[in-house]
C-alpha cells in the first residue's frame, strides 16, 4: 500500500514539475512579446508576468522538483 502511495505521489510531482517547466517557457515568450508593446502596456504586463513567473517557479515548479 505504501509503495503505491509513494509511486502515485511521484507521478503527480513529476507531472507538475514538467508542466511548470513548459509553462515557464511560455511566460518568457509572453515577456518578450510584452517588451515590444507601447509604454504603458509594456510596464504593466512586464511587472505582472514577472510576478507570475516568480510564483510559478517558487510555489509550483521548484517544490515539485524537490518532492519528485
Amino acid at each position: 500500500m505504501e509503495y503505491l502511495t509513494v509511486k502515485s505521489l511521484h507521478i503527480i510531482f513529476v507531472t507538475t514539475w514538467f508542466a511548470g517547466l513548459f509553462y515557464i517557457v511560455r511566460l518568457f515568450v509572453y515577456q518578450i512579446e510584452a517588451s515590444q508593446k507601447p509604454s504603458p502596456d509594456k510596464e504593466i504586463l512586464g511587472a505582472q508576468l514577472k510576478i507570475m513567473a516568480s510564483r510559478l517557479w517558487n510555489i509550483i515548479t521548484w517544490p515539485s522538483m524537490i518532492l519528485a
